[in-house]
């Protein structure tokens, strides 16, 4: 019996070569064997059985489209946009590509843009010599009729219309899947081109979907995919497997979803890190970036306008952060497809949207902020042990198999958003989210998860869950038990805890090296039982002076100065001082001396019944606006604690 997981699928899987395919290069040579020889007129057939002959460069009166071009013309416009550094002439080419032509564009521009086509240009623009024999093509004719046919598309907006390869969906919410030579659109496929209101242009072909759906359950393709996902030493043997399954689903068809999750795979040397992205790229037939020891740039420049998957690895914890920090952004704003903006050169900027799916791989994982933590599952690999002394064959020498299996799974995908409404992708992912809100996941969280989990849902089975599958997957990603949400602080927390653990060097030789450190000690004298050493009330003021905070008490309802005790107590912050920011150093909360610092808006994010806005001058030069917080609430609040009713 073979140990290949894979095996069991390899014979049901249909090869690509039975699909009806858009030849779209075997379409170019065809139509250019039906263009006349130089000088000979090109037949067109208006009305059934009566043939027209036209003589080179005769169109124009009857035989024009609205735009003025010729009828067939191989070429088509699409608009026009102009910048201060001159107008760009925008079109599609014989290939289906989007091809550009500037306002001085010469007679090889032209040539190209008609690439396969040539004696069309002569019978469209002929150039005559002696006794009106036909020696060529007029460009500066064909140029200005170019020029003129894309000023009556009007102004054209690149980043606006053009969808590359991937899928996508329409405006009533079906999906589009673009493979590169061919684009799946209204149940068939047709050549690139113009498509509703989005040119979808011609580009390398990425695999397309298995045209027929296997049966589902056990034994299926996704069923022998977790299996084979399974022989990794996972942290989470039971979740990251599924996690991993859901991700490649989600990734297939990023660019028609609303969110897409990201996944980070961490592991140490021969945790089987290179094995897992070999095995994706193959599912992903071309689908899939890889990359490496890359940057922001580099890997929006070669995305362009596709929506297909990206695989970064080796995104190591370094000294310098900026390169990783760069890229993470770049997740961050893929996982809503929201744009980017970019300055070009000349002056003129850039926009663009990102709708990858994003993959990063690395031995240790770097410093990775709140708001990209939120987006994204941590997968852990340890290094692979033998089972029964023999590790399972994954059958990646085989990758035509592979390949057949991640079409098969892309089908699956695309079936669920064909399916009716109610029973269709947004239904599964509705009823995941759901689940999930009701065992502690915020909108975030159940965003991301719940989209892995329908997805991975979505390769094994074609029906809806029922509660038992929902309650499995409840169990496995209960918000209190995920590295992913249990350790997560709130934003404000964070910012708070940050300013009362830092160490700053004015307060290297204290005795309370921390604003922490010395509220704690003086603390203690309103705790009975406390060991350790105190503070008194001038040790707390002389270290909270160094920043610009003090300490206040408030009054009550009738308006009496209440007791000076921990309970009563409030730490005043200041919106602006010079020893704040010393604090917030290298933080994104850091601010600009002079200025009201960023930490004010952050802790402003509080619980209301945690903190008041005003001014304090007690124990300060001079009074200052700020916010007053309560201390003892604060120290004790927990995030997972619930807002009082009167809050």
């Amino acid at each position: 019996m073979s140990n290949d997981p894979f095996a069991t699928i390899a014979g049901i899987i249909p090869s690509f070569e039975e699909e009806d395919q858009v030849a779209l290069s075997r379409q170019v040579l065809s139509a250019a064997r039906n263009d006349p020889p130089r000088g000979a007129p090109l037949t067109f057939e208006l009305k059934k059985d009566e043939p027209e002959a036209v003589e080179p460069g005769r169109w124009r009166d009857h035989h024009a489209q609205w735009h003025r071009l010729p009828l067939g013309c191989p070429v088509t416009p699409l608009g026009k946009l102009a910048t201060l550094s001159g107008t760009t002439y925008f079109f599609l080419d014989t290939l289906g590509e989007v091809a550009v032509l500037s306002e001085n564009a010469g007679k090889g521009h032209i040539t190209s843009l008609f690439g396969g086509r040539p004696l069309y240009l002569t019978w469209a623009w002929p150039r005559f010599g002696k006794g009106g024999v036909v020696t060529g093509y007029a460009a500066e004719d064909a140029r200005d009729d170019l020029f003129a046919a894309c000023t009556y598309c009007g102004t054209f907006e690149l980043e606006d219309r053009v969808r590359g390869r991937g899928a996508w969906r329409d405006d009533d919410g079906r999906l589009i899947y673009h493979a590169g030579d061919a684009i799946w659109i209204d149940g068939r496929w047709k050549p690139p081109g113009s498509h509703g209101r989005y040119i979808y242009p011609g580009r390398p072909k990425i695999g397309r979907p298995a045209p027929r759906l296997e049966a589902s359950g056990a034994g299926s393709t996704g069923d022998v995919l977790l299996t084979g996902l399974r022989s990794w030493n996972w942290e989470r043997p039971e979740l990251d497997p599924r996690l991993a399954l859901g991700w490649l689903m989600t990734a297939m068809v990023g660019g028609a979803l609303e969110q897409r999750p990201v996944i980070y795979v961490n592991g140490g040397e021969g945790s089987g890190k290179s094995t897992l992205q070999k095995l994706f790229r193959l599912l992903m037939n071309g689908a899939l970036l890889a990359t490496s020891n890359t940057t922001q740039a580099g890997i929006y420049q070669k995305v362009k306008q596709d929506s297909v998957a990206v695989m970064v690895d080796e995104m190591e914890a370094k000294e310098d952060t900026r390169t990783t920090d760069k890229i993470l952004e770049l997740a961050r704003v893929a996982y809503s497809g929201d744009k980017m903006q970019r300055g070009g050169k000349d002056g003129v900027g850039q926009e663009f949207s990102v709708m990858s799916s994003f993959l990063f791989s690395s031995i240790a994982v770097p410093a990775i902020d709140a708001q990209d933590a939120s987006r994204m599952a941590i997968l852990m690999l340890r290094e692979r042990v033998a089972r029964d002394t023999v590790l399972e064959d994954l059958g990646l020498r085989d990758a035509t198999k592979i390949q057949a299996i991640g079409r098969q799974l892309l089908k699956r995908m695309v079936a669920w958003f064909d399916r009716p409404t109610g029973e269709d992708w947004n239904a599964l992912l509705a009823r995941f989210k759901a689940a999930l809100i009701a065992v502690g996941h915020n909108d975030r969280s159940a965003d991301t998860f719940g989209a892995l989990a329908a997805a991975c849902h979505a390769s094994l089975e074609d029906t809806m869950p029922d509660e038992v599958e929902l309650q499995l997957w409840q169990g496995l990603l209960k918000s209190s038990d995920l590295v992913e949400t249990s350790g997560k602080e709130r934003t404000w927390r964070r910012a708070f805890m940050h300013m009362i653990e830092a160490q700053p060097e004015q307060l290297r030789t204290n005795r309370h090296r921390s604003v922490g450190s010395v509220l704690a000690a003086w603390r203690a004298n309103f705790v009975p039982g406390f060991v350790g050493e105190k503070a008194s009330y001038e040790d707390v003021i002389y270290t909270l002076k160094n920043f610009g905070m003090t300490i206040s008490w408030g009054k009550d309802e009738f308006g009496q100065p209440m007791l000076e005790e921990w309970a009563t107590a409030r730490l005043f912050i200041p919106a602006k001082h010079p020893g704040l920011n010393i604090l917030y150093a290298g933080t994104p909360w850091a601010g600009r001396m002079g200025t009201p610092g960023p930490w004010t808006g952050v802790l402003r994010q509080m619980p209301p019944h945690l903190w008041k806005a005003g001014k304090c001058d007690r124990g300060l030069d001079r009074k200052a606006s700020g916010i007053l917080v309560n201390l003892a609430d604060v120290f004790e609040w927990d995030d997972a604690t619930p807002l009082p009713m009167a809050a």
